[in-house]
Parts: C-alpha cells; sequence; structure tokens
C-alpha cells in the first residue's frame, strides 16, 4: 500500500498546493493563512480525506479537522469568564435551616444545591468545580 505523500492528488489539491506556496513565499510577515485559503483546503478534505489533503498541502491536521468537522480552534474555545455571584438577604421575619443555590456555567449546565448545615467554604468549592475552574 502506497503512503499518502506518493499517491498523486488530483488537480485541484496541486492547484491549491501551488496557490499556498506562492503565498507562503510572497508574504511579508508571519500571519494565518488567508480565509480563501483554508475554506479550499477544507472542501478538499472532505472530498479526498483530512490527512492526504494535509499532508500534500503542509497543514495542520487538527487545524485542517476542526474546520471540515465545523468547529475550528477559534470556535472551540469555551467562554471562561468568572461566575458572577449575587448575594440575597433572607427576608425579615424569615427563618429556614436550608438553602437551595442555584447556578448557571457559560456553557448552558445547571446545577442546583439544597443545603442543609453546609458551610460557605464547601458551597465555593463545589460551585467552583462545576464553573470548572479547579480539577
Amino acid at each position: 500500500m502506497q503512503s499518502p505523500e506518493a499517491r498523486p492528488m488530483p488537480p485541484p489539491v496541486a492547484d491549491l498546493e501551488v496557490r499556498i506556496a506562492q503565498w507562503r513565499t510572497t508574504r511579508s510577515k508571519k500571519g494565518p493563512i488567508p480565509d480563501d485559503i483554508w475554506a479550499e483546503a477544507t472542501r478538499l478534505a472532505r472530498r479526498h480525506g483530512i490527512y492526504p489533503v494535509s499532508s500534500a498541502l503542509r497543514l495542520n491536521y487538527e487545524a485542517l479537522k476542526g474546520r471540515v468537522e465545523g468547529s475550528p480552534k477559534k470556535q472551540r474555545r469555551v467562554d471562561r469568564r468568572p461566575p458572577a455571584f449575587v448575594q440575597l438577604d433572607p427576608l425579615p421575619g424569615t427563618s429556614s435551616p436550608s438553602s437551595t443555590v442555584e447556578v448557571e456555567s457559560p456553557g448552558g449546565l445547571k446545577l442546583t444545591i439544597r443545603l442543609s448545615g453546609v458551610s460557605a467554604m464547601d458551597v465555593v468549592a463545589l460551585v467552583d468545580a462545576f464553573i470548572g475552574n479547579r480539577r
């Protein structure tokens, strides 16, 4: 069996290889590959396979795979904004030995904690683990 590098690539892949080589030699400074080149490489990878196209064009396999699967790395990043906390004081005249804490992660996951005799630090640790700040 021939290696993917030894197989002749279809003319559209060879044409894009020439475009990429021209772009690499004429660019003035390092920078991202233009979107039109990525779009063409993605189209070709869907048709001819990610590995053969990434090898022939000397493109990052994982970056091309992410684009083929519809989730480039830029879009896959999780929003890591710190969670916002709101403190509510109990209503006057009410007392309860238990409380409920509801937390929603930036990704939309929800956590409900029903408390009875738990310290505030235990709640902070649970919420922090849920949000993903500690592993």
